[in-house]
């Protein structure tokens, strides 16, 4: 006490400094919050422009975006995950996202599946391997572009392959696995027959990806390229095959048929409604329940940002009608999609 005099204030008159101090930094703190946030989505937004730039530089060259996967065709026409396999529509994008180096090294001719290599450890035997470090494939690398700083989630294995972004299928027929869940089985317009778009043709197929073979021309897009999502943003550790990352060739199929922000339990998150995700039920807030999973999701409150297909971005409310948001999905339902 004492010696709080001969400094010329008392306890009291420090506790009340202090107090003040403490309540400015809570009425700072959310601010701060909120500045850094807004920091990150501009840098989710930018990321997205960048994508759509890849994409139209794409199709510039290959006059058309590009496939959902490179497959052979097996008995019946049916796609096999085999030796066509070489990568995600990412992997063909790398060129023009700045990552022209590393496509150049990967082998495309490697017989086998590459995604799990042919013999694992041995030199020249994975298409997907670092050159002389057999241990760095290259789907474990970090591509910056395809990372929102937004979202949390971990990276899987231990390994820099999540994507936050993913073309769209559209408003495709997304059966429910199992039948555990069936709220929203997409094919609205009769334009997304094929089932999680396992097919080659443009008719079965609602957005401008299958799953296989197919990617759309801009003359495809007969609903306008402002009134058509391109791509959006994917929490990959929300979705059963989004974890797999951004070369997987079966991981980036995503549709707009579930609703922007469709609550899941996601791998190793935030447990939901107090239900972790090993201990969720087989329904629609499932990680594995396709339908609902592999859909647009994203970190930022109340929506997700958006590719269109003329190259803008625009944040899409979660809360917009169901139906508007099909519209913008589909290529070609020839409905007007109104205000969004």
């Amino acid at each position: 006490m004492h010696l709080f005099r001969r400094l010329g204030f008392t306890l009291i008159e420090l506790l009340v400094v202090i107090a003040i101090i403490a309540v400015l930094i809570a009425l700072l703190l959310p601010a701060v919050q909120q500045a850094r946030e807004a920091a990150r989505r501009s840098t989710c937004k930018n990321n997205l422009k960048q994508l759509g730039l890849a994409m139209h530089n794409y199709h510039s060259t290959a006059k058309q975006f590009p496939l959902g996967t490179t497959q052979i065709q097996g008995v019946g026409g049916r796609p096999t995950w085999s030796a066509g396999s070489k990568g995600s529509y990412l992997v063909h994008l790398l060129p023009y996202l700045d990552q022209a180096p590393m496509y150049n090294k990967l082998d495309f001719a490697v017989t086998g599946t590459p995604w799990q290599c042919p013999s694992p450890g041995v030199p020249g035997q994975c298409s997907f391997e670092a050159q002389g470090d057999v241990s760095g494939l290259y789907r474990h690398k970090t591509i910056p572009t395809l990372i929102c700083p937004s979202d949390t989630s971990p990276i899987r294995d231990g390994h820099s392959n999540k994507s936050n972004y993913a073309l769209s299928m559209g408003n495709q027929a997304m059966p429910s696995r199992g039948g555990w869940c069936n709220l929203f089985p997409g094919n609205n317009f009769s334009t997304g027959a094929s089932g999680h778009g396992n097919s080659n043709a443009p008719g079965s197929i609602s957005g401008i990806i299958s799953r296989v073979g197919w990617g759309a021309k801009i003359r495809d897009i007969t609903d306008g390229t402002s009134n058509t999502i391109a791509a959006g943003e994917i929490r990959p550790q929300c979705g059963d095959h989004l974890r797999n990352g951004w070369f997987h060739f079966n991981s980036l199929w995503v549709a707009t048929t579930a609703p922007i922000n469709y609550p899941i339990a996601c791998v190793r998150e935030d447990p939901l409604n107090g239900v972790a995700w090993n201990a969720i039920p087989q329904s629609c807030n499932h990680w594995q329940n396709w339908q609902t999973s592999q859909g647009f999701k994203s970190r930022h409150t109340g929506g997700s940002h958006f590719l269109l297909c003329d190259g803008s971005v625009r944040f899409i409310s979660e809360n917009i009608n169901y139906q508007t948001y099909q519209r913008l999905g589909d290529r070609r339902d020839g409905e007007v999609v109104g205000d969004f």
